[in-house]
Order: C-alpha cells, then structure tokens, then sequence
C-alpha cells in the first residue's frame, strides 16, 4: 500500500509552542537573521540523537542564526501514521529552550520574504522559474510533476507570469506527490534558497543547508553555482556534520575530543571526509576513524571543506 503523506501531521500541537510559523514573523525572522540554517532530513535525524547538543546550538546562536525546517522535511520526518516521533519533538524542544528559534515553513511562505523586498508579483514569479529551472533534478519529483502538468510547467517557466498563486499551486502540487525514498525534502529547499539568495546581503553564505546526504550535495550544487554566476556572490553553502564539527571547534574553541564525538558518534568507526591536513595543498576525501578525526579538530591539524 502506497504512503500517503501530509504537511501537517497528526501531533503538530505537541511542536507549536516551541516553533515559529506565523508567517508574518517568518518574514520578519529570515530577513533580520545573519545566518538561517536549513535542516534536511538526514542531519536532522543525526543530531537529533546527539545526547549533548548543546555545541550545536551554541555555535548557530554565535553566528545570530536561526534553524529552518520546511514542511516536505517534517513530511519526511514523519512516520508511517502521520506523526512526528518523541525524538523530533524532544530535540525541537531543545533547541527552543537554548533561545534558538525554529521556523517551520510552508515553502511557498519564501514568497512573502521576497515581497518584502521585492515588487511585483511577475518579478518574483520570474525568480521562482529561475529557481526551479537551476535546482530540479533531472530524475527528480519536480520534474515528474511538470512533466505530468504541461498547465503548470508552462505556467511556472513562462517569462511575464503575474498569477499571485503560482508559488503555491507549485509548491503545494509537489508535496501532494511526494513518495517514500525520493529527493523531494532537498529539491524543494534548493529551489527554496535559491530563491532567498535573490536578496542582497552584505555577508556571504546566509543560507547554509545542514546535510549529510552525498546526493544532496550534488543537487544543491547546481543552486550554488547558478547562484554564484548571476549574483556574483556566495550566498548558499552546505555544511555536513563534520564540517559544523570543524566549524564549532574554531568559533568556539571546544576543550576536548569528547565534545566532537558526541556529536559524530562511535569514535571506533570510520567516517568519511573531503578535507585537507597540514602541509597539504588541496583537499582529497579521506576515511579515518571518529576518535581520529576528533583529536585533529582539536588539535587544528585539519580543515573540512563539505
């Protein structure tokens, strides 16, 4: 029997008084953040079982950062009856109660961050089709679903489109099909900071997706360097789990390996990482073990690119 998936599950009261989803307040979050970090599904998972995560939170609270959960990845998140496990709601909580704000967004609430910014709805309809263009995924859920709908495909990648429900027709079209074991949790938040990256910033690398998934960062990257190329700025970065690791230690100078293993688990198993040590000149994927790869953090011998 074929899942069916919904945006809102069963027990979303259990995490409303520890998330912002007002959409007024979204807008307001978003564009006075420094930094907004975007989870997927994977990392979620993973941090979500780090029994002391508080480095975690302490580093995205130093950068005035705020953490992003769309809607396609609570879908994700959710079991087979519709509901989110105690685990996704304990480490909501948590990051609640550390004065971090939470943000679970409809995607398409990107377009009222945009409006804010931007006038008109045609201009911003034409940022979404640039978006999607430069962010699905050839063998993706987004292009299953226009291939499917020649009205919206030829709707959402026409030029001069002043339809104010277009973003969500689109966005809203996409989670009705998402299915088990696709892509779509990262499709839709590629085309998402795609679309945030449109607005000018004066620091670098705003939107940081949080992934430990190597297809992932495949498809993102196609969003970084469209980005890159017609803005002329950095304005995405994805940060694996090492990587934040990497990022924690020289932001916040952690006293030993045990706080980094905490968060990359068993220090007797192998992980996998593209990075660069001492005297190195360029960056290569290496497999090491955790205890390994935590004494090096520490100690500064290494640097984690992804």
């Amino acid at each position: 029997m074929c899942r069916i998936y919904k945006d809102t599950p069963d027990n979303f009261t259990d995490i409303e008084p520890f998330i912002v989803v007002n959409c007024e307040d979204v807008v307001k979050k978003i564009i006075q953040s420094e930094k907004c970090y975007f989870y997927d599904t994977c990392s979620f998972r993973k941090h979500m079982i780090v029994e002391q995560p508080e480095s975690i939170f302490n580093y995205i609270k130093q950068t005035n950062g705020v953490i992003i959960i769309t809607r396609c990845v609570i879908m994700e998140l959710c079991s087979s009856n519709n509901r989110l496990w105690n685990e996704h709601i304990e480490y909501i909580k948590k990051i609640h109660q550390y004065g971090l704000s939470v943000i679970v967004l409809f995607e398409e609430d990107i377009i009222d961050v945009l409006s804010f910014c931007f006038t008109g709805t045609t201009t911003i309809n034409g940022m979404l089709s640039i978006a999607v263009k430069h962010s699905k995924c050839k063998t993706g859920t987004v292009e299953k679903i226009l291939n499917n709908d020649s009205v919206l495909k030829k709707e959402l990648l026409a030029d001069n489109n002043s339809d104010k429900m277009l973003a969500s027709n689109f966005f809203g079209k996409a989670r009705t099909n998402k299915t088990s074991g696709d892509n779509l949790g990262e499709e839709l938040i590629a085309i998402c900071v795609h679309l945030l990256s449109n607005i000018k910033e004066v620091k670098s690398n705003k939107y940081i997706v949080l992934t430990d998934d190597k297809g992932a960062i495949t498809l993102l990257s196609k969003a970084i360097q469209n980005v890159e190329k017609n803005i002329g700025m950095k304005c995405i970065t994805v940060v694996t789990t090492p990587k934040l690791c990497w990022l924690i230690n020289n932001k916040l100078r952690l006293s030993n390996n045990k706080m980094i293993e905490s968060i990359l688990g068993n220090p007797d198993e192998n992980i996998n990482v593209y990075c660069s040590e001492e005297f190195e000149l360029k960056p290569s994927e290496k497999t090491m073990k955790i205890g390994e790869l935590s004494k090096k953090l520490i100690n500064g011998g290494i640097k984690i690119y992804s």
